[in-house]
């Protein structure tokens, strides 16, 4: 699996007082005031929906921010990354997915008869956000009810497992993550850390 980041943390608003405007992420219990070009840099890190389900390196958020115009972007990436509002995942997918949740923003909007296999999310009355394959309709679904990642990569695992030959975790754990990309990347989920235990 290549390096990929992925943003930690749920967009709780645009602060203002009469000298500036920061912008707001909530990581667990802990509030992160960011300035516009670091929050612009946080953004990035969910990736594009035209990256779908593929790996989004440092280097493709790199490559986003110059064309945005965002200023010291390889500090922002650093700083992110101390605040924990950022974590990179190479050959540690396991870790990631143990320290990590899922938690999903819209609401489910249905299928349709010509196409049964596809599930649109979004707003009643503004349309799908996005239109997920059965795999990543089923995080979407369901991973918000497992502690965490690693839940979820145990369940499809036991789901896709045949009776002869058992299906680990580990096996599956680079489609889920592949999932969470897609999620990410549409605004339909975000990451945050597990509850500790």
């Amino acid at each position: 699996m290549p390096t990929t980041v992925f943003p930690i943390g749920h967009y709780t608003g645009l602060r203002r007082d009469e000298a500036s405007q920061v912008h707001s992420v909530r990581r667990g219990w802990q509030q992160h005031r960011l300035s516009d070009d670091a929050f612009g840099v946080w953004v990035l890190s969910h990736g594009t929906p035209a990256s779908g389900k593929g790996a989004w390196t440092e280097d493709d958020v790199l490559s986003a921010a110059a064309e945005a115009g965002l200023s010291d972007v390889p500090d922002h990436l650093s700083a992110l990354t101390q605040l924990g509002l950022l974590a990179t995942v190479a050959g540690d997918a396991e870790s990631f997915a143990r320290a990590h949740r899922l938690d999903v923003q819209f609401v489910g909007l249905s299928n349709s008869p010509d196409r049964p296999e596809a599930y649109a999310v979004g707003l009643p009355g503004l349309g799908p956000a996005a239109i997920l394959d059965t795999t990543s309709f089923e995080l979407w679904q369901w991973g918000s009810l497992a502690p965490t990642l690693w839940h979820s990569c145990q369940v499809r695992a036991s789901v896709v497992s045949k009776l002869d030959t058992a299906t680990e975790p580990s096996d599956v754990v680079g489609e889920v993550l592949g999932d969470l990309r897609f999620l990410l990347a549409h605004g339909c989920a975000y990451v945050d850390v597990a509850d500790e235990q």
